[in-house]
């Protein structure tokens, strides 16, 4: 054991030092933190000077690197490592110490040492502040508002950055993906100023149908940023906020101003796209759809677009489409829609809804709404020679809409089948009882790639040693061989060997678990494995893409699961590839089987969202994969889950269900060679 005996400042270098008693010969002395957002991040280090002294040694802690490095946004809690002939201790306090703060005029953290367990730990704290609403102008041109900030601690000088930043969806509002800032100056008598043209308000923030853009005060000072506050409203000034623009750019959106419950400043950013085109006759002869449509003003249609909706959280998005030509009459437009070729993939899908839009020489996609005069009938009709059946139909905002139902043939056969992905997946195919004890009868695991993303699956091994042996006492045989697996990125290898007559992968670590970039090329899945190990803290770290940024992951993620498919589907066809939607669940049954909500909803919430979008993006790319949706069965986790149950792991009859789906699948997998 390693003890502080002394701490005292060090005016001259600026810092702390801490003495400690000579027992033991030192090699170096570390000081680092561990981050938990979504996971625990690997410890972030940093090497202290030491030196002998007469009564043992003395460390050095400088000021400045505790400045440049706090978190921003929560507490940080800085604990001390020694190493001493290859050995790793923390270092510890027989009892609490005495010592000295140091007051820094322009920085946003406040310091202190803690003594809990008997740890010598250093605390940075950042300092609070407010921004209050004074003043507020909106118009079609210009947003312009006066803030006070008001603080404990004098901001005089400070930088201030004026935050935009669009919520994952209205009801997710602690979470965000787009976002743009903007530097306003600097704080002057408590105030600051912000005056920027409507048009910052960027397109990129015009995602969905309405979009909830929420609107934070950041301070700078020499050494790091503030945490973001919300621009808060006061009764004075919370009656002339609510303000509504149609805006001419983009084409046909608004922009509203309003007071959140909180009573904080945002913006609902919308389209405003809906009844410029209407549908206005309809015929059905002979195999063919005859759609004519009329539309406003002065609109150029030249394309009719089918888009498939996919959903994502709480709305949907497009993500595959299919285009048509357009005819233009004398006052109208019409299409035609043959039923031989009406569906346009080669997939099975349960249930599909495809909305119906017009494309303008502008490239903007505007909806259908189906005039009161049109009524389709109620019934489905066969298409794509029997394949499949459609009905159209009117959706809830009045649009077209077609909905596709697959025609099935059924067959039955035993399969071989590799998984790759997580329990979501996998244990299905486990023979204990809450699982399935029968389902050997019907697939053959031929091997399973556990807990690994697309992103590591697509990158190199690294070229360097990892001491998998010195930790090999904190795994179990399972789970070191898992970790060994998403190190070896050899899995196209073992699938082309194995030529499986199934795929079944799940993007679960995808969705929660961070990237660790060991160097420039090579990437591995920060597994809760992983994370649960002391390898964790001491493979190679260059860089971590988590997911406290979800729009900067998921477009990196993009580009390798458009390589990670085109590899797979070199080796095995789509018809023959699985996707299971999977999700997270929000409840679970107690040990009395009473439903109980877990604590942390909208964070389950936020990650399910980025799943959603996850999965859209694969079927994009891989329109004819076959699917398991289980999204609207409201299976619920189970404390009696065998593994321990959380938001990953569901109630038995999910397991047996997920099974039953794999044998219907292959029953009626109609695209057989």
């Amino acid at each position: 054991m390693i003890v502080a005996q002394k701490i005292s400042l060090d005016e001259v270098k600026r810092g702390w030092r801490i003495l400690i008693s000579k027992k033991i010969a030192l090699d170096s002395v570390l000081i680092f933190y561990k981050e938990r957002r979504e996971f625990l991040r690997p410890a972030r280090k940093f090497e202290l000077e030491f030196q002998k002294v007469k009564d043992g040694y003395e460390i050095h802690l400088p000021l400045e690197l505790v400045l440049q490095h706090s978190l921003t946004d929560r507490e940080t809690e800085w604990r001390f490592l020694c190493r001493s002939k290859n050995k790793d201790i923390l270092l510890k306090v027989a009892q609490p110490l005495s010592f000295e703060t140091i007051s820094v005029d322009d920085s946003l953290h406040s310091f202190t040492f803690q003594f809990a367990e008997d740890l010598l730990t250093f605390v940075s704290r950042p300092k609070p502040f407010q921004a209050i609403l004074q003043q507020f102008s909106f118009d079609t041109k210009k947003l312009q508002l006066d803030v006070r900030v008001t603080s404990e601690y004098s901001v005089e000088g400070l930088d201030a950055v004026f935050w935009l930043k669009r919520r994952s969806r209205p009801e997710i509002y602690n979470f965000f993906e787009q976002r743009e800032s903007f530097p306003i100056g600097k704080v002057a008598n408590g105030k600051i100023q912000v005056a920027l043209p409507v048009d910052s308000f960027s397109e990129e923030f015009l995602i969905d149908e309405t979009n909830n853009i929420d609107t934070f005060i950041e301070l700078r000072s020499k050494w790091t940023g503030s945490k973001l506050a919300h621009i808060e409203t006061h009764s004075g000034v919370a009656e002339d906020i609510p303000h509504k623009f149609l805006l001419e750019e983009p084409f046909r959106s608004s922009l509203e101003s309003y007071v959140t419950g909180s009573k904080r400043l945002s913006f609902y950013y919308r389209k405003e796209l809906h009844k410029l085109v209407r549908l206005v006759t309809f015929k059905e002869r002979l195999g063919v759809f005859s759609f004519g449509f009329e539309v406003s003003g002065n609109i150029s249609p030249i394309e009719f677009v089918l888009k498939r909706r996919d959903s994502k959280f709480s709305t949907f998005e497009y993500l595959e489409e299919t285009v048509q030509p357009i005819t233009k009459k004398l006052r109208s437009f019409q299409v035609k829609l043959s039923k031989k070729m009406l569906y346009p993939l080669q997939t099975y899908q349960p249930d599909e809804k495809w909305d119906g839009f017009i494309r303008t020489s502008e490239g903007i996609d505007l909806p259908i709404f189906v005039s009161d005069e049109i009524e389709f009938e109620p019934k489905f009709d066969l298409v794509n020679e029997g394949k499949y059946r459609a009905r159209l139909m009117k959706n809830g905002m009045g649009d077209l809409t077609i909905r596709f139902v697959a025609a099935p043939i059924i067959k039955q056969e035993p399969k071989n089948l590799v998984v790759m992905g997580t329990c979501f997946s996998r244990n299905a195919f486990n023979t204990s009882p809450y699982f399935n004890p029968d389902y050997k009868s019907f697939f053959n695991i031929q091997f399973t790639q556990t807990h690994t993303s697309l992103i590591s699956a697509t990158t190199p091994a690294y070229s360097e040693g990892i001491p998998f042996d010195q930790y090999a006492d904190t795994f179990t045989k399972t789970e070191l061989e898992n970790v060994k697996d998403d190190f070896r990125k050899d899995f196209f290898e073992r699938l082309h060997e194995a030529q499986p007559d199934y795929f079944l992968i799940d993007l679960y670590p995808d969705a929660i678990r961070p990237i660790i970039w060991l160097d420039e090329k090579s990437a591995i899945t920060g597994s809760y494995i992983l994370e649960g190990s002391p390898l964790f803290d001491v493979i190679p770290c260059r860089e971590i893409l988590d997911h406290t940024d979800d729009e900067a992951f998921y477009q990196v993620w993009k580009k390798h699961a458009d390589e990670f498919l085109a590899k797979l589907l070199k080796i095995i066809p789509e018809e023959r590839v699985i996707l299971n939607k999977g999700g997270f669940t929000y409840k679970y049954y107690d040990e009395n089987q009473k439903v109980i909500a877990y604590k942390n909803k909208m964070a389950i919430e936020k990650a399910q969202l980025l799943w959603d979008r996850l999965n859209n993006y694969f079927l994009s790319v891989a329109p004819n994969v076959r699917v398991i949706d289980f999204s609207n069965k409201g299976y619920i986790g189970d404390f009696y889950y065998p593994f321990g149950h959380s938001f990953s792991h569901f109630e038995s009859g999910y397991y047996k269900d997920l099974l039953k789906e794999m044998i219907y699948i292959d029953q009626t997998n109609s695209f057989r060679d």
